[in-house]
């Protein structure tokens, strides 16, 4: 990219070398560092078509008499003869060079920015949050520290696991690896005295423990709200009693496994959607904040609206605060239609596919999963039972308990 415009600031030609001994001609030019690139055989002339800068033509000119050959330019390309074939034109030049500085200018901002990654997070989330940052369209580029911007995605956004922002042209890229799982013990609380509970009722599947004393075991049944590990370690003296209590912030890693229940009922009678061939097109060119509608809207009753929008790009990742939105209306009206058996079956079982997705997606294994479908002449029934293995724990404060003296055991005694 940088040699290209070089060479169109420098200027260049576009030529065909014929002759006798064209060969020799380039070999020469290789020997005196004169640089051709481009380099093809024009079986219709007999010789070559290359490409050569302007100097480097200037110095091979004596070249073509010693080898019998012929240099016919074909194209003139470049700044130099760009601004030789119009300088009689000031105004015209003088527009260019405004132009030009006005792009310049435009290269020390964003103008676009690209969201990648997300799962619950949306991108508005996150294009609302960069704007309360002050780092969105039409921010200078001096202000945006990448590294920054990184640590405050991931200290105000617990579920974003990973994030990478980086500056190409006048392109923002934020991207984003959200955590597999939503449980809250993988936020852990820094000091105080905290114990992990069971976040619903469940059968304990597994049981990890690193800091605290674990109060259930694998294949226990727990309920909402169960101390599955305590934030405090009790002390033995020697009869087996509590001589004194620690409190900790308790950490481990509890998973259960969970029944979630499916239920949907579809109709077998519905409204289907047929397009009427009617379609419309229309524009808006948004330049900056200003809008300028281009063509009329459609009249149509009912209809499906698309909107895309292309930004302007005069070079790879350098865009301009220009959109062209195309707006096409399809019109269409219902017509009453009645599923098959099939087809009615096989829309219950995408629902419950998509159920089940919900799941795969976060990481959570399915242990058992039932569905059972049945069909009559109004409606599809369809329910199914999943078992899961997910994660259980969440923190909450540990509750302190009073520890007797040993006088007063002894004077109960």
């Amino acid at each position: 990219m940088l040699l290209s415009i070089l060479k169109l600031l420098q200027g260049y030609l576009q030529v065909t070398l014929t002759g006798s001994a064209p060969e020799r001609f380039l070999n020469f030019c290789v020997r005196r560092d004169i640089l051709i690139w481009n380099l093809s055989p024009n079986k219709t002339a007999g010789g070559y078509d290359f490409c050569i800068s302007r100097r480097g033509f200037h110095a091979a000119e004596d070249l073509l008499q010693r080898t019998r050959t012929t240099m016919t330019i074909r194209k003139k390309c470049g700044v130099p003869f760009f601004l030789h074939r119009y300088r009689a034109r000031k105004l015209f030049l003088i527009g260019i060079f405004l132009c030009l500085l006005l792009l310049w200018n435009c290269s020390k901002y964003v103008w676009k920015i690209e969201i990648n990654g997300t799962n619950e997070l949306s991108e508005d989330m996150i294009l609302t949050w960069l704007s309360k940052q002050e780092r969105t369209y039409g921010t200078r580029k001096s202000r945006i520290d990448c590294a920054s911007l990184e640590r405050a995605l991931r200290n105000d956004f617990e579920t974003v696991a990973w994030t990478s922002v980086k500056l190409e042209g006048t392109k923002l890229t934020v991207d984003i690896q959200e955590s597999l799982s939503d449980t809250d013990t993988s936020t852990l609380p820094e000091s105080g005295e905290w114990d992990i509970v069971a976040t619903e009722d469940a059968r304990v599947s597994s049981i990890f423990t690193r800091r605290g004393t674990p109060l259930v075991e694998k294949g226990m049944l727990v309920s909402k709200g169960a101390i599955l590990i305590s934030g405090r370690l009790d002390i033995i003296d020697d009869n087996g009693e509590i001589a004194e209590q620690h409190y900790v912030v308790s950490d481990g890693d509890v998973t259960g496994i969970v029944t979630r229940d499916y239920e949907a009922a579809l109709p077998r009678d519905y409204q289907k959607k047929v397009y009427t061939g009617e379609e419309h097109t229309s524009y808006l060119l948004q330049i900056g904040s200003t809008q300028i509608p281009i063509g009329k809207k459609a009249a149509f009753d009912v209809c499906e609206t698309l909107v895309s929008d292309r930004q302007l790009e005069i070079l790879p990742g350098f865009y301009l605060p220009v959109h062209l939105f195309t707006t096409t209306q399809h019109a269409y009206v219902y017509r009453p239609e009645t599923y098959t058996k099939e087809e009615v079956e096989a829309h219950a079982q995408a629902g419950w596919e998509l159920f089940l997705e919900k799941f795969t997606q976060k990481g959570i294994p399915i242990i058992v999963k039932n569905v059972k479908i049945e069909t009559n002449e109004k409606n599809c029934m369809i329910r199914g039972t999943i078992e899961a293995d997910i994660p259980l724990g969440s923190y909450a404060p540990t509750q302190r308990v009073e520890v007797p003296s040993s006088e007063g055991h002894d004077h109960m005694q």
